[in-house]
């Protein structure tokens, strides 16, 4: 019986060690990044209220979002709507939040797509290199000189008028694909330099194969830079995301920042200044949070910069 007892006591502290060191760990670490990059963290802080509102839009919202009341049409900031409503009495306040829903969509959804295909194009060019590398680049430049915005009005006015067709998921099909060429150039050029340091060439000296070399040794130094790339290029893609549902290619009857800003805000801005000015400071504050969070990260993860 004693012997049971001081068993599991055994196994009990190891267990519990395990289970607070890791998320001590983490509020450490946060508090070193506090500290070393202030406005890093301010960034990080503005994404995770974001992700946060996206994700529990529902239980954060006042209102549905397509609630009519035509009673409290235009009005400004009041005990029943904290932000005003717009022209038919939607909650501007929550449709904002579920606005954010969509953009958080869009941007990560987008930026999966433009990662996965620029490391996969990226990687692979930069490292088998000579008349492949070639080919690929060539490839890479005809379609970077294709006009992004030309083919991404062209494509979703195609799409919209299909019947049946998510226009959310092809605006992230859309915005991603025109987005893995720039990312791919990024990452070749780090696979060129990567590719001649002397631990590869002693993994390739021991018989390790290209496919081996790729997965243990170049992937795991080109992480750094993916993480950078996706979290800076998230306010690009919310951005590009934002100015297609304005010119009115978004999906139709969702609330979106983008959309908000035309319908309401252009034609009651002096009315009901808030039709504009409260989806605009979202827009500039997911953007502004994601670039500085991408910049200070980039410092924390380059070594070069870990100092400064």
């Amino acid at each position: 019986m004693a012997s049971s007892a001081s068993a599991s006591a055994l196994e009990f502290g190891p267990r519990a060690r395990r289970e607070y060191i890791l998320p001590l760990r983490m509020v450490l670490g946060l508090g070193r990044f506090a500290r070393r990059k202030p406005l890093g963290f301010v960034g990080l802080m503005i994404v995770l209220s974001l992700i946060g509102a996206a994700v529990f839009a529902e239980q954060l919202a006042p209102y549905d979002p397509a609630k009519l009341d035509l009673k409290h049409r235009l009005e400004g900031s009041t005990s029943l709507h904290k932000l005003g409503t717009d022209a038919t009495g939607k909650d501007v306040l929550s449709r904002l939040l579920y606005g954010a829903r969509i953009s958080m969509l869009v941007g990560f959804g987008a930026i999966t797509i433009s990662e996965l295909g620029a490391v996969s194009i990226g990687v692979v060019s930069g490292y088998r290199g000579g008349w492949f590398d070639k080919i690929v680049q060539r490839f890479v430049d005809a379609w970077q000189a294709m006009p992004g915005l030309i083919i991404l009005i062209t494509f979703l006015g195609i799409v919209r008028r299909m019947p049946n067709v998510n226009l959310v998921l092809a605006m992230v099909i859309a915005i991603g694909v025109l987005g893995i060429p720039g990312r791919s150039r990024v990452f070749r050029s780090q696979v060129l330099t990567i590719k001649e340091a002397p631990y590869v060439e002693a993994a390739r000296s021991m018989g390790a194969g290209g496919v081996r070399i790729v997965w243990a040794c170049i992937l795991p130094n080109v992480l750094p830079l993916i993480l950078v790339s996706a979290t800076v290029g998230l306010g690009g893609v919310i951005l590009a995301e934002a100015s297609l549902s304005f010119l009115g290619f978004g999906p139709a009857g969702e609330p979106s920042w983008g959309q908000m800003l035309s319908v309401d805000g252009r034609e009651y801005m002096r009315k009901q200044p808030g039709l504009a000015v409260w989806p605009g400071v979202c827009i500039a504050l997911a953007v502004f949070g994601f670039n500085i969070f991408g910049d200070a990260l980039r410092d924390v993860l380059d070594p070069r910069l870990r100092n400064r």
